[in-house]
């Protein structure tokens, strides 16, 4: 093992702040963001009187 040309190859890791920022500054959706915009619009429905009930037989 050639631990010099390991060594050129070395990179640290990030620093727990550094690690954090990229983590929250990521602006994707989640599942909690999903259950809460559906939860929200089927709030907004029910106050509009636009859900609609369908029965099956």
């Amino acid at each position: 093992m050639d631990f010099e040309a390991e060594l050129a190859k070395f990179q640290p890791s990030l620093d727990i702040e550094q690690a954090e920022d990229a983590i929250y500054g990521n602006n994707t959706t989640d599942v909690t963001d999903l259950l809460q915009s559906i939860l929200s619009g089927a709030g907004e429905a029910v106050k509009d009187n636009t859900v609609e009930w369908v029965e099956e037989s």
